[in-house]
Formats: structure tokens, C-alpha cells, sequence
């Protein structure tokens, strides 16, 4: 994770850039209004945690999409993730 504080957009919002998910048609990275970063970090530190190791890209990637969900959602898939960890230790 590699989050850097771009501004504040048209709409008023604070956005920050998720730089390790660059890719050729986003060199800057993944921009994420501030609400949203604010379930990422805590979702991916979670996700460490559970599988051991730094998620890839594409783990990222798909991270910052289900960040941008509801709470609940988030909630229900990181029990999932949580439970599934549990029963390999």
C-alpha cells in the first residue's frame, strides 16, 4: 500500500492516490477520494494479516473496488476471510 495525498477534487472531496496499483493507462495510480481510503487501509491491514503476506496487485486491485462498497459488504467478506484463516492455524 502506497497512498499519497493528491488534493481536493471538483466536488469538494479529499484524494488520495494508491501509486502501487499503476498501471500504463494510470501511471499516476488508483485515485480514491479520502472516504474510501478510509475502508481500504483497514481492509487490506486485515487482509495481511489473514493470508501472511503483502496482497498482490490484482488483490489490491480488487480491494480498492470493494472499498468502495458498503460497510456491510466489507464487513462480510473480511469475516469470511477472517474465519478461513482461523481454520488453517
Amino acid at each position: 500500500m502506497d497512498l499519497k495525498y493528491k488534493g481536493v477534487n471538483d466536488r469538494g472531496r479529499v484524494e488520495w492516490v494508491e501509486r502501487d496499483l499503476a498501471t500504463a493507462y494510470r501511471p499516476e495510480g488508483l485515485v480514491m477520494e479520502e472516504w474510501q481510503v478510509e475502508r481500504y487501509k483497514p481492509f487490506v491491514e486485515t487482509v495481511r494479516a489473514c493470508i501472511g503476506r503483502e496482497p498482490s496487485k490484482d488483490e489490491l486491485s480488487t480491494l480498492a473496488w470493494l472499498a468502495g462498497i458498503d460497510q456491510s459488504t466489507i464487513d462480510s467478506i473480511l469475516s469470511l476471510i477472517k474465519s478461513a484463516a482461523s481454520r488453517q492455524s
